[in-house]
């Protein structure tokens, strides 16, 4: 299942009045996506820009 995919499932529990907290979802639900592999358990980078793999901006004067 994608990360995509499993945001628009805890948004549909909550709309659907389900006592969904941010507690139990990082309890519950981050656990499983790490088990599954569609999460990373580290950062691979200094900073999230390095994480994610992206270009730094170029300086403009």
């Amino acid at each position: 299942m994608r990360r995509s995919t499993v945001v628009r499932l805890a948004a549909t529990a909550v709309l659907a009045g389900l006592a969904v907290t941010a507690c139990d979802f990082t309890e519950l639900v981050v656990p499983e996506l790490r088990r599954r592999g569609l999460l990373r358990t580290h950062c691979t980078g200094r900073t999230r820009r390095d994480h994610l793999g992206l270009p730094r901006p170029s300086r403009q004067a």
